[in-house]
Order: structure tokens, then sequence, then C-alpha cells
């Protein structure tokens, strides 16, 4: 009983120990994440942009979904992404062409961007996909990225949507990524955040706002999968909840690509390369309606030139 009882005290107090030091950091200063005033992109040619949707593991359609873009002579000015979506939204942003994320994303093992922990209000902390993220875009912050880029996440305790457009890039994604009751939330300026497609589950308005003609939106949601199914489909959840969010989303679209992704747990990475090849072949069928949009803002900016 002695020892039994000397263990225990031992085991609780490693234990409150192991806690106090999953502490989460609160960014903050000059480098955290910050929304700041968005100027809209102007350019004499059409501004494309990408919004890349939430979906967990199926977020790696987003890969194919770029790839056939690219090899079709399209690439967006802009980028946005929210949950899943914000982490190649990030890396496209980064400056890595599609190839590259292609080999990245088969490469990439669950262990390289989860980091489970023990202690905490998730079972995943995050540093690992933050790092991760960093790395790959070289520490830049998000203003200094390639393409102009921003993420959307939610302040945990008030619900409301934040729009990261400024600073740490890994902090940002790691933020809008942060599945509540499965990744810890990170603290930014002492607030909480969780999944940004809690508010904004594919960031069609925010590309908008960005100066976006033309914006293709990438729905690799459960949803888009009952959209593509036979039977009642979405109606029977009419436009409430979470569908509403993403329907108000798509609405404000000019293109919507909706890869037929292999169902997969949120985690799951074994189906990772099916569902490249998914997005690739759903973008290969909106290539036409895009090079149509493409000629006709081309065609509305020429007749303005014309008349100056």
């Amino acid at each position: 009983m002695r020892k039994s009882a000397v263990f225990l005290t031992g085991f609780v107090a490693a234990a409150l120990v192991g806690a106090c030091a999953l502490l989460p950091t609160d960014y903050n200063g000059a480098e955290a994440p910050r929304e700041a005033a968005i100027v809209p992109l102007l350019s004499e040619r059409p501004v494309i942009a990408l919004a890349l949707g939430s979906g967990g593991a199926r977020g790696f359609a987003h890969v194919g979904v770029i790839k056939a873009l690219e090899d079709a002579g399209i690439e967006a000015d802009i980028v946005t992404g929210a949950s899943s979506g914000a982490v190649v939204a990030a890396l496209y942003a980064g400056g890595h062409r599609a190839r590259n994320l292609e080999q990245i994303a088969l490469e990439v093992e669950k262990g390289d961007l989860v980091d489970f922990v023990l202690f905490g209000k998730g079972w995943v902390k995050g540093n690992a996909l933050q790092e991760f993220v960093n790395r790959l875009v070289d520490g830049k912050p998000i203003e200094r990225l390639p393409r102009r880029f921003a993420v959307i996440a939610t302040e945990a305790k008030s619900g409301r949507m934040r729009v990261f457009n400024q600073g740490d890039t890994g902090v940002a994604v790691r933020a809008s990524a942060s599945v509540p009751n499965l990744f810890v939330p990170p603290v930014i300026n002492g607030e909480e955040y969780v999944d940004g497609a809690l508010t904004s589950p594919v960031p069609v308005k925010l590309a908008r706002a960005m100066g976006a003609d033309i914006v293709i939106a990438v729905d690799v949601s459960w949803f888009a999968q009952a959209r593509s199914a036979s039977g009642p489909g979405m109606s029977q959840y009419g436009r409430s909840g979470r569908y509403a969010l993403l329907a108000d989303e798509l609405d404000a679209a000019d293109v919507i690509i909706t890869p037929l992704t292999v169902r997969t747990r949120m985690l799951d990475f074994e189906k990772k390369e099916e569902n490249i090849v998914a997005g690739e072949a759903a973008a290969r069928g909106a290539l036409a309606r895009i090079r149509e949009l493409i000629g006709e803002v081309a065609a509305r900016k020429g007749a303005r030139r014309a008349e100056r």
C-alpha cells in the first residue's frame, strides 16, 4: 500500500508538471498573426483567386486542383483558405509550384503534422503543423509571401470570424486548422482560436474583397459529397447551420470545384494520392468555364482601357 501511494503521488505530480508545461504560448507582438485592412489587388488583367475549403484529409484534393490549373496555364493571384485548405493555400502562396506541392503531399507523414498530447483542450498540440508550414515558406510572414494570401480563423470565446492577412504564417494556419476538441487552440494576443470552417468553410467573400475578378471555390467538405450523391442530397438540410455558411460562400463564387474525394477520417493520410487525383479530375472539368470567364473579364477590362 505504501509503495502504491508513493507511486500514485509521483504520477499525479508528474501529470501536474506535464500539464503546466503544456500551457499554451500566447503569440503576441509584431510577429503575431493579425488582421490588417484589406487593400484590393488592382490589375489590368483578370485577377484570379482560389478559395480552398475545409475537409480534413480530403484537403489533399486541393493539390490536384492546383496541378490541373497550372497544367492549363491558369494561376491564382490571390489564395485564401480555411482549415485544411489553409495549409495547402499557405504553401501555394509561399511559392511552391503544383508538382512540388504534389511531391510534398505524397511524402508527408501524419507524424510530420500531428503531435499528440495527453493534456490540454485537445489531442493534437499543433506545434508540428505550425513548424511544418513555416519551414516550407522559409519563415516568411503572410505579407511577404509571393502570392496574396489570407486565412480564416474563429475566436473560440465569441465565435467571431477573424481574417489573418499579416504576421506569422504558421501560427495563422494552425489557428485556422484547429478543429475544436481535436487540436489544442492556439492563443493569439490573449484570444484562443479554433477552426476557420466554423465561420467561413470556403473563404470566397474574402477572396472577392481582396480584389478577385474571378473566384474559384474548391469545396472538399462532406456536404460536397452529399450534393454529388444520388437521392435527396442537401435538400434535407435546408439553409441552416453549417450548410448555410457554406452555401452563402459558394453562392458568391464564379466557379465551384467539388472533387469526388475518397471518404476518410479527418487525420487519415492513407487516401491522399486518390484525393489528389480526384481534385485534378474535377478541376479539369471546370477548365472550359474558367477560360470563358477569363476571356469575358479580359474583354471588359480592355474596353474600359479603350474608353480612357
